[in-house]
């Protein structure tokens, strides 16, 4: 898809749901006069899965794959798609965009811009073995770890949680809204912020 693609569907995860509001109110306060007379605009950039420096899931990851000897595990699919983003291209584009909304109101104004760069892959599991076996080349990619595996063990572990509620709140590892999320694809492809801000990366995949 790409900006212009109409989803359907529920939003599961409260991360999603609070981004959507926060979107609507924006779009809602474009345009609006301002006490000095002039005119608020705004406009929206997506960013779907951003990775960089101090990533706390990557670092995560790392130690969970250095406790089984450098094997990384992933609940992906093989055929799961997602863009992927490196921090500081977001950043880019967030400047980029806050110059031009004042160099061209009329054309950035009430518009929706997903983020992108020249990350070489859209499977996550590829992306996130490539950037920790370059910090550490022991990192090595393991094997898919089925849906109804994991499924099961939230169900295990709310039951658990459920038995241990008097005396303690045991932090859930993993949701089953969090898990539809990893399993599902969303990619797409535009170069809507190129065309109207002139956008490029600013880091190439090998400096990210």
């Amino acid at each position: 898809g790409n900006e212009d693609t109409e989803y359907s569907g529920e939003v599961e995860l409260p991360y999603g749901k609070t981004k959507a509001m926060a979107e609507k109110l924006v779009l809602d306060a474009n345009g609006r006069k301002l006490s000095n007379g002039g005119k608020l605009t705004a406009c929206i950039i997506r960013a779907n899965t951003v990775y960089g420096e101090g990533a706390t899931f990557l670092q995560e990851l790392y130690l969970a794959a250095k406790a089984r000897d450098g094997v990384l595990n992933y609940l992906e699919p093989e055929n799961t798609e997602r863009n992927h983003t490196y921090v500081g291209n977001v950043a880019w584009m967030h400047v980029l965009a806050a110059r031009n909304l004042q160099l061209k109101p009329d054309l950035l104004s009430g518009q929706v811009y997903y983020s992108y760069d020249d990350t070489p892959t859209r499977k996550g599991f590829l992306v996130r073995q490539q950037l920790l076996s370059t910090a550490d080349p022991s990192v090595r990619l393991g094997s898919h770890i089925p849906y109804w595996k994991m499924w099961l063990m939230i169900q295990l572990h709310r039951i658990i949680r459920i038995i241990l509620l008097p005396f303690q709140k045991p932090r859930p590892f993993l949701t089953l809204p969090l898990l539809n999320t990893i399993v599902t694809t969303f990619c797409y492809e535009t170069d809507k912020a190129s065309r109207h801000f002139g956008y490029k990366p600013l880091f190439t995949w090998n400096e990210s």
